[in-house]
């Protein structure tokens, strides 16, 4: 075997890597920036609580699950039309096809 042949094929340095926005899974980066956009420029007292309570609140919901558990969740209980933002390689999550 020569030296080439193990160039056609790429391994990652780690198989947990993601994909991240601004440090955050994207799951959690569609609940975050919104409001810490809201606290920043409409008003910091309310959306303060609610960023740290939603912090708190997903964090113990994902914790010993997957990375991307609230993007599944999301998938299967909102609406395609809030969905189709940041899930579009999927179908709608209504529409299910048995294969027998």
């Amino acid at each position: 075997m020569n030296d080439n042949s193990r160039d056609k094929y790429h391994f990652p340095a780690m198989l947990s890597n993601q994909t991240r926005f601004l440090g955050l899974p994207l799951d959690e980066a569609i609940l975050f920036i919104p409001q810490g956009l809201l606290l920043v420029f409409y008003n910091f007292y309310v959306f303060s609580i609610t960023l740290l309570v939603s912090f708190f609140l997903i964090r113990r919901l994902k914790k010993g699950k997957g990375s991307s558990y609230l993007l599944c969740v999301m998938y299967w209980f909102l609406p395609r039309s809030v969905t189709a933002f940041f899930i579009t390689a999927l179908p709608p999550s209504h529409l299910r096809y048995w294969i027998s």
